[in-house]
């Protein structure tokens, strides 16, 4: 009777051991998801120029196509700042590049870039658009919206809060990742136009595009890549344009 008596408690200890495995192993969740990313923070003294990513609590996230745009959401751009952005064109046989200074503070945008042997100026402040030249007189005056995208657009830069419009079916790809020295998200999606593929690297720290890619099909058509942000607000003059103005 002992034998048997013990016969069934080895039997029972078996059963329950087994039933933790599978537990273990299944029971925690059904989700095919990857793990999860512990993202920085931002360095010492960096959520004095960004405090919505620094205070925003995105210390541990999930980053996958299902997740991607909820983490990207809580980011926020830095709000004054001075960079260099390189963009590079590829067509069959060959390429071109146009290297471009950027510079922002309260709401304010100045570009500068080489046009031959002239330098262009564009500034858009207060709704207003302004383009001039270094060598020429008289300033191109436009209507401007103000929004980040329309900086972009002449920065000549991917909008990455566009694929936070996106069916989550449109990213194919995301993670975290170090890019240009800086923490990024990144994020490979379709996008809604000729369905490129577009992959957008965009920093933790200070919610800036650091980089970014545009294929057809495989061939890489578009390159932009950033160099390291300075944070501080640029001087104010950096907003001023000559008094000769041209309405559009």
């Amino acid at each position: 009777m002992k034998a048997k008596r013990t016969n069934i408690f080895v039997i029972v200890m078996i059963a329950i051991t087994a039933a933790v495995v599978v537990y273990a192993l299944f029971g925690h969740s059904t989700s095919v998801e990857t793990a999860r990313v512990i993202l920085p923070t931002p360095a010492a003294g960096g959520d004095t120029h960004n405090p919505a990513n620094g205070g925003s609590g995105i210390t541990l996230a999930e980053v996958t196509p299902k997740t991607v745009q909820s983490v990207i959401s809580r980011l926020s751009r830095a709000g004054s700042y001075y960079r260099m952005v390189t963009v590079e064109d590829f067509w069959d046989g060959g390429s071109g590049r146009t290297d471009l200074y950027v510079w922002v503070s309260g709401g304010n945008t100045r570009i500068r870039l080489s046009r031959g042997a002239d330098i262009e100026n564009i500034l858009l402040r207060g709704g207003q658009l302004y383009i001039w030249y270094d060598r020429a007189d008289g300033v191109y005056t436009a209507p401007a919206d103000g929004s980040a995208a329309e900086a972009d657009s002449w920065l000549r830069c991917l909008t990455y809060e566009a694929l936070l419009d996106l069916p989550d079916t449109a990213i194919t790809d995301a993670g975290y990742i170090e890019y240009g020295g800086e923490s990024c998200i990144y994020a490979e999606y379709l996008s809604e136009t000729y369905h490129y593929r577009n992959v957008v690297y965009v920093s933790v720290d200070t919610g800036l595009l650091m980089g970014a890619e545009t294929y057809d099909a495989d061939t890489l058509i578009y390159r932009m890549t950033s160099g390291s942000p300075d944070i501080s607000a640029p001087d104010a003059n950096m907003f001023t344009a000559p008094e000769q103005a041209v309405e559009s």
